[in-house]
């Protein structure tokens, strides 16, 4: 990501968006009380999240956070040997430091974009229980890798959000559809170009390398109105520590954070 980059040309498309923190830094949901519940693990990883946002100046920082999943039929042994059910537990646990209601929107995508399915701590009130989530909510079958398609999704939440979103886009490879690479790919970089212009920080995380990601990370500046993107890879999501992910989750949102207050997306 590059600092503070901004095309002038481009102009937000709402207007600014307030950026509320906690002057005390404390987190958006009470971790006593999801300890008590039994969450033990779960409090743990936020609890290091915590620490990353600090190190960041971000303590205390709301957001709503959204998780969007490649569900294409290459990420298929993801699923079976539980990554993406490893990457679900781990970026809840992130999001409790920051979310504003504690639910985390999870979309699901391949060839077509699939319904929503809203995730927390417990179940209840349209909200599933973050546990085996993914087994239990998050099947059928596996297409093809429309990840503009879900980008729109997004842009339609960013529309009408009254709160900055952190958005983790978790994949293992480049957009494909019936159309073809290249007219996927275009796709989803025009709506990754859009969101800028809109209160959307995009977290990419590959669970193999993807160029295309890197290309997103390193995109000429004058294309967008600020840099919205940062990509990281983790090949084993199980194996790497609490601490090292938090630090992957906040790393660029706090430049993100000064570009969009000084492009007029934050207020």
């Amino acid at each position: 990501m590059k600092l503070f980059t901004r095309n002038a040309s481009i102009t937000p498309a709402r207007k600014p968006i307030p950026l509320v923190q906690d002057s005390q830094g404390t987190p958006a949901v009470d971790l006593t009380k999801v300890e008590s519940a039994g969450h033990v693990d779960l409090v743990k990883r936020s609890r290091k999240a915590g620490i990353s946002l600090s190190k960041r100046g971000l303590a205390g920082i709301r957001a709503q956070a959204v998780l969007v999943l490649d569900h294409s039929g290459s990420m298929r042994t993801n699923y079976q040997a539980g990554k993406v059910q490893t990457l679900v537990e781990r970026v809840l646990g992130f999001a409790l430091q920051i979310d504003i209601d504690g639910v985390i929107p999870i979309i699901p995508f391949d060839s077509i974009v699939h319904p929503t399915v809203n995730v927390g701590v417990t179940s209840g009130a349209g909200v599933e229980g973050y546990q085996g989530v993914v087994d239990r909510c998050i099947t059928g079958h596996m297409g093809l890798t429309d990840l503009g398609g879900a980008l729109e999704e997004v842009r339609r939440m960013a529309q009408k959000t009254d709160a900055p979103m952190f958005v983790v886009i978790v994949t293992d490879g480049s957009p494909y559809t019936e159309r073809g690479e290249r007219h996927a790919t275009h796709h989803a970089t025009d709506m990754v170009i859009d969101l800028a212009r809109y209160p959307v920080f995009l977290k990419f995380v590959a669970i193999e390398e993807v160029p295309y990601l890197a290309d997103l990370d390193n995109m000429d500046p004058a294309r967008r109105l600020l840099d919205n993107v940062d990509a990281k890879t983790f090949e084993d999501p199980a194996a790497v520590s609490d601490l090292v992910f938090a630090d992957a989750m906040v790393d660029e949102w706090d430049t993100w954070v000064s570009a969009a207050t000084a492009a007029g997306v934050l207020a």
